[in-house]
């Protein structure tokens, strides 16, 4: 993934292009299978795709932006799944994009259940009324829920953690004087 994050934007863009469309494309296919429709729906994936990739390119850009460059978004998001600040980092910028980022994963706690419940409401009337494929759909989706909601709690305690070693309220386990056992 930190490869990914690394990239240039003029190579990760038409990667991030290739992949909503494609997905787009695909699931559209498989969940109507109808020939008549691939033209259509080869368009609309082409119209999709750009919208996606040009949102996904602004959002990253002003995000890389903010963190100082790429390299330092990465280190912050590595820092963010390792619960480890590494050294020399410039505790301003890093106290800044960490409180924003406690603040979107805050907001996860409640979108995420209320998201797992709408769609899941959808997707349970689509695979009666539409297609069974949507009971795939369903079980994907609620998979992808449940790993967000694991993935928050982890990184809000990791995000907590960085805080208080930036803001130097690090507390280490303590063995007593040095030398003794006490």
């Amino acid at each position: 993934m930190d490869r990914f994050r690394k990239m240039p934007l003029p190579a990760l863009l038409p990667i991030v292009f290739i992949l909503v469309g494609g997905l787009y494309f695909g699931l559209g296919v498989v969940s109507d299978p109808t020939p008549g429709q691939l033209a259509g729906r080869a368009i609309a994936a082409l119209v999709y795709a750009i919208l996606m990739t040009v949102f996904f390119g602004f959002l990253i850009a002003y995000r890389r932006r903010r963190a100082g460059g790429t390299e330092q978004a990465a280190a912050i998001q590595r820092a963010v799944r390792s619960g480890d600040v590494p050294a020399g980092v410039d505790h301003v910028v890093w106290s800044r994009e960490l409180e924003s980022t406690r603040k979107r994963y805050r907001n996860n706690r409640v979108i995420v259940p209320v998201m797992a419940v709408l769609f899941g409401a959808f997707a349970v009337w689509a695979a009666l009324a539409v297609s069974p494929f949507w009971w795939l759909i369903l079980a994907v989706f609620l998979a992808m829920c449940a790993y967000s909601v694991w993935e928050t709690r982890r990184a809000l305690r990791n995000i907590e953690h960085l805080l208080g070693g930036l803001r130097g309220t690090w507390t280490v386990p303590s063995t007593g004087p040095a030398g003794s056992d006490a």
